[in-house]
């Protein structure tokens, strides 16, 4: 018996194929969610694609051109809401913005005290105590402006990650077919 032996070589092998196929799983994963969300996304709208193909008033049987109809009927829809709802979400998104780093400036320096002293009738101690408390954890009230910022930053890339959800779930709608014929002949080589 030699040392690598042919039993050990395979079971190595295969552990580090293992290892390397979730290391380059575990890389992708925001793509491959993206790419689920798009497969999913596109088995939802599935349904009402296969009602337009066969009810459509300008392309009859037709699978193109009832994704269009969907996606526009989406898009119509989507656009009516933002419009809805558009006006007061801008109003209190902007004073929002305009308001916390103003906030989080009076919680660091500890001048929300004297404020919400006056508002709400606080004794000079309590004033004071609160103070005190501010004054002590003002280096933690400063770390929440760069979590306010890394939140942001995260908000952004999710609105854009999930903006390519429906983008891709097109191509999927299109070819859902073809793709689920020939992908076990493709897997089963």
């Amino acid at each position: 018996m030699s040392f690598p032996d042919r039993r050990t070589t395979d079971v190595l092998l295969t552990v580090a194929l293992f290892i390397f196929v979730c290391a380059i799983v575990y890389s992708a994963r925001r793509i491959v969610l993206i790419f689920v969300l798009a497969i999913f996304f596109a088995y939802l709208i599935n349904p009402v694609v296969k009602f337009m193909q066969t009810h459509s008033l300008f392309f009859r049987n037709l699978r193109g051109p009832a994704v269009v109809e969907v996606y526009m009927a989406l898009v119509l829809l989507t656009a009516a809401l933002g419009y809805a709802f558009s006006p007061r979400i801008t109003t209190n998104t902007a004073k929002l913005v305009d308001e916390v780093p103003a906030v989080l400036d009076g919680l660091a320096t500890g001048d929300i005290a004297t404020q919400l002293a006056s508002e709400y009738g606080w004794s000079a101690a309590e004033e004071s105590r609160f103070k005190s408390f501010l004054s002590r954890h003002s280096d933690g009230i400063r770390g929440l402006f760069a979590i306010l910022d890394r939140f942001l930053v995260n908000a952004a890339r999710l609105i854009g990650d999930l903006l390519l959800v429906p983008i891709l779930a097109i191509f999927f709608l299109r070819d859902g077919d073809h793709i689920a014929k020939t992908l076990p002949r493709f897997l089963s080589c």
